[in-house]
């Protein structure tokens, strides 16, 4: 192993498109009134919101203390904002204060006469190294931090992405309007983008934070990196298919953890088949729950070879994007998107889509990327409802929930009892749970013409939630109670035989 695998990180800050360590603006080498500007942004909302916190009266009622609960997230946003500026601006003095030492020594050079450049010549390194500074402030900041070097090497990536790159995202995670994990995704997947993609991600994903749960910036961000992403999805895909493996470690009482890297399609494939076979002529004298089945399961296929059918194979629904002409313009980086996990290769998505049964097409509004109609040449009306909402909603719609819509069912948002009609514009997907929320409990839902749901709860906690196939929403404006409908798409003949919706002309025949 080399030294540089010794004492380099695994989130590797190169990833992000950042100049190198000591290099780097911070505030206070532009002068004290810079830094004490910079000190007022980061901590004045703390002070500010804390004081207010600290001289409200006790809590008395279910809705204040959710409106309690909402100010202390901001101020946990506004302090991991702060950490996070501190964190790098340290790094960045730590980096300077070893240069400016002149620990420039060469690894054949002749050693230094202090104890620490004898030290540094008999184990080969060079006190400058930046992946040797790196390592040693890291564990510098576990020690100060009191946690482990691991969750301080994270924390330094992070913070170096905030900082030096997405300042957008720092400004508004600094006044709590977004959440540290919705702020920790747009930097994670910030990594081997160009600047300019950066930029674009953050436009994108910023409006959606402020408002969303941190569910919808994690799909969201994972599919406009896919997107942006220099290298091919393919070219990615077969690189992480050669890295497949097996781990596993020990855990108490005498259990272990078995761990499977594989491409998607294999382990999709995979729990289909234990999850056909968990709820397959179920036993009433059989005390297992579910999950004890599928475990078992794998444990006598593995070892005794049982069960010896296929089971059920993948079965992929192929969505033709209309009229997004990616798969024509560019094949190697159009994206299919596999329903449970997300964005993969066109190509993966198409040997999937061998044996399907049947294709949905399915239209798409080109601005938002949302779902708004599905051909209907081979289902009846309420079957094509189905289909648009599973591919407009993606997961259950209930705030926060990510439970596949294959396991949700069609809710009206105001209800048929009520003269609610069955149409895409009152209908959703919700599972069992969070329909009982809506139904029993008192959470209300209103419609918007975008197709988010504006959530009210009980004590009048509000959160707009989009459709799963959203990926944009920088028309819309959450403070308004109708926002503006996006431009629609021109369904010309053409797109309407793509659909189904009418015939093709017949060829002349000579």
């Amino acid at each position: 192993m080399s030294k540089r695998e010794v004492f380099h990180s695994s989130d590797d800050p190169r990833r992000l498109p950042i100049s190198p360590p000591g290099t780097r603006n911070i505030p206070g080498v532009d002068g004290l009134w810079a830094a004490n500007l910079d000190k007022d942004n980061l901590f004045t909302q703390i002070a500010a919101t804390a004081t207010r916190l600290y001289e409200q009266s006790p809590v008395t009622s279910s809705a204040q203390g959710l409106d309690r609960l909402k100010a202390i997230a901001r101020l946990r946003s506004m302090l991991d904002a702060a950490e996070a500026a501190v964190l790098a601006d340290s790094y960045e003095y730590a980096v300077a204060d070893a240069v400016s030492q002149g620990t420039q020594e060469s690894l054949l050079g002749e050693p230094e006469e202090s104890d620490e450049g004898q030290s540094a010549y008999y184990y080969g390194v060079n006190r400058s190294d930046e992946s040797l500074i790196r390592s040693c402030f890291v564990a510098e900041v576990a020690a100060a931090m009191r946690t482990t070097e691991k969750k301080a090497q994270d924390k330094l990536f992070f913070a170096e992405g905030l900082r030096h790159l997405c300042a957008e995202t720092l400004e508004a995670l600094s006044i709590g309007e977004i959440t540290t994990k919705s702020a920790q995704e747009i930097v994670k997947h910030c990594q081997d983008l160009a600047p300019e993609d950066v930029k674009l991600l953050q436009h994108t994903l910023l409006p959606i934070a402020r408002h969303a749960t941190d569910s919808a910036i994690i799909q969201r961000a994972r599919k406009m990196r896919e997107r942006l992403h220099p290298k091919p999805i393919e070219e990615r895909h077969k690189k992480g298919a050669e890295d497949r493996k097996v781990t596993y470690w020990h855990e108490a009482n005498g259990m272990s953890v078995i761990q499977l890297y594989m491409p998607v399609e294999k382990a999709l494939s995979i729990i289909n088949t234990v999850n056909w076979h968990a709820v397959r002529n179920l036993d009433s004298a059989d005390e297992r729950t579910e999950q004890q089945r599928r475990l078992d399961i794998i444990c006598d296929a593995l070892l005794d070879g049982w069960p010896a059918t296929e089971g059920t194979a993948l079965k992929a629904r192929v969505a033709v994007t209309i009229p997004a002409l990616e798969m024509l313009a560019d094949p190697k980086r159009a994206l299919a998107d596999l329903e449970g996990y997300g964005p993969i290769p066109m190509g993966t998505a198409l040997l999937i889509a061998k044996d399907a049964p049947s294709f949905i097409k399915v239209l798409t509004d080109p601005w938002s990327g949302a779902a708004i109609d599905v051909g209907r040449e081979k289902y009846r009306p309420s079957r094509a409802l189905r289909d648009l909402l599973r591919h407009r909603d993606v997961v259950c719609r209930f705030p926060g929930c990510n439970r596949p819509a294959e396991t949700s069912e069609i809710d009206h948002i105001d209800a048929w009892g009520n003269g609610g009609h069955t149409t895409r514009s009152n209908t959703h997907l919700l599972c069992k749970r969070h329909q009982m929320f809506k139904h029993v409990m008192g959470w209300q839902a209103t419609y918007l013409p975008d197709g988010s749901v504006n959530w009210r709860s009980p004590n009048g906690v509000m959160c707009v939630e989009l459709p799963g196939s959203v990926t944009t929403v920088q028309n819309f404006d959450f403070e308004k109670e109708q926002t503006p409908m996006l431009p629609t798409a021109q369904l010309d003949d053409r797109v309407r035989r793509v659909l189904g919706w009418v015939e093709p002309p017949e060829r002349e025949t000579g």
